[in-house]
């Protein structure tokens, strides 16, 4: 696995070709990606640069993805206790309901998230959220 995701920095990098890579694995999403976008049920909650999206993620469900990524050294992973998993159920990605997707699992709900959907906007140069409650 790390040979193959290697050889792909390394083919980017010589030939200039761009990878769209999918995976659930964000420290190595963080290691070959320049641009993350996170997805939440199918919708974009998040985007931007890689450094910026795991340096100050802004969506609620970013930061829950973010603290679930295991640290390499045992001693400051026991430090860090375990990863908070968001609340609640998932919602089916056929589900309708109008609202924010992330709403029935976010610490940061609001009545609104409830009605309205989040649009997704820049927050920063190049890094974008959907969230009411974002900065």
């Amino acid at each position: 696995r790390a040979q193959v995701i290697n050889l792909m920095a390394e083919t980017q990098a010589r030939l200039g070709v761009a990878f769209l890579f999918i995976a659930h694995d964000l420290a190595v999403v963080r290691h070959i990606s320049h641009r993350i976008a996170i997805l939440y049920a199918g919708t974009i909650v998040e985007s931007g640069p890689r450094d910026a999206v795991f340096r100050t993620p802004r969506h609620p469900y970013t930061r829950a993805l973010i603290a679930a990524v295991p640290i390499p050294d045992p001693r400051a992973e026991r430090a860090r206790g375990p990863a908070a998993v968001p609340a609640g159920e998932a919602p089916s990605p056929s589900d309708e309901t109008p609202g924010c997707r992330y709403a029935s699992r976010c610490p940061l709900v609001m009545a609104r998230c409830r009605t309205e959907a989040p649009p997704l906007r820049a927050t920063a140069q190049n890094h974008s959220v959907a969230c009411w409650a974002a900065d």
